[in-house]
């Protein structure tokens, strides 16, 4: 392995604990990367992801932190009120976008970041792409559940209607159906390079055709690639070394 590689622990004021970071690579522009829904940091690693953008960390080209979602404790907590899962994951938002990307572009050197995940990982990384497109130059969104108040079985427990109103900006497809594109603008999504990839069997396809729609009809800007395979993790290593 002729990359490095360096696990370390990141301090949040904003949520009072540490987080773990692996971050493979020493220079170019900045990913982070978010692992399937309640996956590890080190999820990425494991599944092969990261050898399978080995060039690219060689070359020099990009690097890579891979971060917690805190899915058991944010939107997969079930024990917790639907409003307290989506206030939990507004603050891990928050942290993301006030500590971790500030320190991620210092430690780069550069300012095109990149957004990326897979599954619900995926989603994260268009939530936070989508909500803050004045920071993130591309996001690399694969087999995304898009439309989080339909996302079974994680808030079952309520009706559509409180589904609709309690997750509504935190939702991909509910807050982007009323985004049109001089207001899109304004919040300077043009710079923004959204890529949906999906898969034929990927059980999130409708999420993502969905989305695309939505994003066609609001003059978004957006790249959607729909790839023979299933919701896995071979399609996705795939994805990622191509679009990296």
């Amino acid at each position: 392995m002729a990359y490095a590689r360096r696990h370390f622990r990141f301090y949040s004021s904003i949520l009072s604990r540490e987080l773990d970071v692996l971050h493979f690579g020493t220079w170019g522009y900045p990913m982070l990367l978010f692992p399937t829904s309640g996956g590890r940091f080190y999820d990425l690693e494991d599944q092969g992801i990261i050898a399978g953008l080995r060039s690219h960390l060689e070359q020099g080209y990009l690097q890579i932190f891979c971060l917690e979602t805190l899915d058991q404790e944010t939107l997969d907590a079930r024990s917790l009120p639907i409003q307290q899962r989506r206030d939990r994951w507004l603050a891990l938002e928050r942290h993301w976008v006030e500590e971790f990307i500030p320190y991620a572009i210092q430690q780069a050197q550069n300012n095109f970041l990149v957004a990326a995940g897979c599954s619900l990982g995926g989603t994260h990384a268009l939530n936070l792409a989508l909500r803050h497109p004045q920071l993130v130059r591309r996001c690399l969104a694969l087999a995304g559940p898009h439309d989080l108040a339909n996302a079974a079985p994680l808030f079952s427990d309520y009706s559509h209607q409180d589904r609709d109103r309690e997750l509504y900006f935190i939702n991909p497809v509910a807050y982007m159906s009323n985004m049109n594109q001089g207001q899109w603008q304004q919040l300077g999504g043009d710079q923004l390079d959204i890529k949906l990839l999906t898969a034929h069997r990927d059980i999130c396809l409708w999420d993502n055709l969905r989305l695309a729609e939505i994003f066609n009809r609001n003059g978004i800007r957006h790249q959607l690639e729909v790839w023979e395979g299933d919701h896995d993790w071979p399609v996705w290593r795939a994805q990622l070394k191509t679009f990296a």
